[in-house]
């Protein structure tokens, strides 16, 4: 969804995390990830943590976007371009499937 509160093809595509050799544990808001496939470790920060749950049953773009603008009280464009980099991070890393 746009900051005018219209929604694109893009914002309405629904993501979830990979489910093959793909680990995690929620640790002080924040969550560890082992990937088995490719033997990668990750953390994340609180937000990303929240993201990630919400990956975990599948989430829209213009979902976790509003998540964030909830959460964390901050401006659209500031979660778009932090959901933006999160989605783009995992995809670059093969952690994500189009649902």
């Amino acid at each position: 969804m746009n900051e005018e509160g219209h929604s694109t093809p893009e914002d309405e595509r629904v993501f979830r995390l990979r489910d093959d050799a793909l680990d995690w544990l929620e640790v002080d808001e924040e969550v560890i990830v082992l990937d088995g496939k490719q033997d990668l470790y990750l953390g994340t920060n609180p937000s990303g943590a929240m993201l990630w749950r919400e990956l975990g049953t599948g989430a829209t773009r213009s979902q976790l976007v509003q998540l964030l603008i909830e959460m964390f009280d901050i401006d659209y464009e500031t979660a778009s371009t932090d959901t933006d980099a999160f989605l783009t991070a995992l995809s670059e890393r093969d952690l994500l499937v189009e649902i």
